[in-house]
């Protein structure tokens, strides 16, 4: 106590540092180790990549979609006049035929001129490119595997 020194300081200095102190240490505590420590989201689920087209689906698409696929998601009444379809009637609609490339170019978003409508649904097919790689080859393959896994997901949704 009397050698100025005390962990315990009073005033607001002491508070701005604490709470400097705890940011920095929780950010230190959520940067991983290396690179290879993030999972790489872009291929379906296997031992080496554990993110699936289903967590991606409950990650992205649930939030309007709904986490059944049926286009009653919680965003749905956030944003105003979007109207997100049953996925889970695709193949019922499609003569009994799930339509994989319509379903994986209506996630890309990018092979077709865009109604004003299309501005409901996020262009995955650019969201999901590598940061600072976009459209590199690397980068279109990884997107490509990451909306394929949507693809199959949504597939093992519908119903009969």
């Amino acid at each position: 106590m009397g050698d100025g020194f005390s962990i315990y300081r009073i005033g607001p200095a002491a508070g701005i540092a604490g709470a400097l102190a705890l940011m920095a240490l929780i950010a230190f505590r959520a940067m991983p180790a290396s690179a290879q420590d993030y999972p790489d989201v872009y291929h379906p689920a296997s031992e080496d990549h554990p993110v699936s087209g289903k967590q991606d689906f409950m990650k992205h698409c649930a939030p309007c979609h709904g986490t059944n696929g049926r286009g009653h998601g919680p965003e749905v009444n956030l944003i105003p006049d979007i109207h997100p379809p049953d996925l889970t009637v695709l193949s019922m609609r499609n003569g009994g035929v799930f339509p994989a490339k319509q379903v994986a170019d209506t996630i890309d978003g990018r092979k077709s001129i865009p109604s004003h409508k299309r501005f409901d649904m996020p262009f995955w097919g650019v969201n999901f490119q590598a940061s600072d790689k976009e459209f590199t080859p690397k980068s279109e393959a990884l997107a490509k595997a990451r909306i394929d896994a949507l693809v199959d997901y949504i597939r093992t949704i519908q119903r009969q």
